[in-house]
């Protein structure tokens, strides 16, 4: 193997193990986009080889996906180029952001979403028994007994609040999974259920967080241009 042969392969070499390091989500995009890959399917790509006229991606189970690059290169500088091209292709391909939802923010980073989040869970446990509003429950001779009044009205309505809450806060779970699938996270990852339950519990603030993430590292991708 000569000099240029050598440095041809090293280059290759540090392409591959960059990009499964560091882009893993770009090669997901990449089998999703052009190979028709489910984003199930996509989870344990890996690129496996590059030269100039292809990359050839790994899915697992012995299935490989072949893409193209059209025209092929001239040389392997000229990859970094073409990968992220392909990427913002496949963005649009496939509708979706290049800001991976990958970290659960909970409620507790915010006092206002946590306070949200605590009473909507103690309706959610308390409102369906009516027992829970009445003399002889823990509730009631502990705190309750101070604001009979009170009391005696939830135990009225606490049942149909809890009716309107269940639907109410189950569309704004399929919202939010619906967001999140943009950002390729799906049912199959940690923070999907994080973010899909917290979002069942609490509603709303759930969205300014995710929200807030994905603006933060909006910023942070940004920066890495200049």
């Amino acid at each position: 193997m000569d000099s240029q042969d050598s440095q041809d392969e090293a280059a290759r070499q540090r392409i591959i193990k960059h990009m499964n390091n560091d882009h893993h989500d770009s090669i997901r995009r990449y089998v999703e986009a052009y190979a028709s890959q489910s984003m199930f399917q996509s989870r344990k790509a890996q690129l496996t080889d590059i030269d100039l006229n292809q990359m050839v991606i790994s899915s697992g189970k012995g299935q490989q996906s072949v893409i193209a690059f059209d025209p092929p290169m001239q040389n392997l500088r000229e990859a970094r180029e073409r990968v992220v091209k392909l990427d913002q292709d496949a963005l649009q391909i496939l509708g979706r952001s290049d800001i991976s939802v990958t970290t659960f923010v909970p409620p507790y980073t915010n006092p206002v979403h946590l306070g949200l989040f605590t009473v909507c869970l103690l309706c959610f446990l308390l409102f369906p028994r009516q027992a829970n509003w009445q003399p002889g429950s823990l509730l009631y001779d502990s705190v309750l007994y101070l604001v009979p009044g009170f009391a005696n009205f939830v135990a009225k309505v606490g049942w149909t609040v809890f009716v309107l809450m269940v639907p109410i806060h189950a569309t704004e779970a399929v919202i939010m999974a619906r967001k999140l699938a943009k950002h390729g996270c799906t049912f199959l990852d940690a923070v999907w259920w994080k973010w899909v339950g917290t979002c069942f519990v609490e509603g709303i603030t759930s969205f300014k967080r995710l929200d807030a993430f994905i603006e933060e590292k909006k910023k942070e991708k940004a920066a890495k241009k200049h």
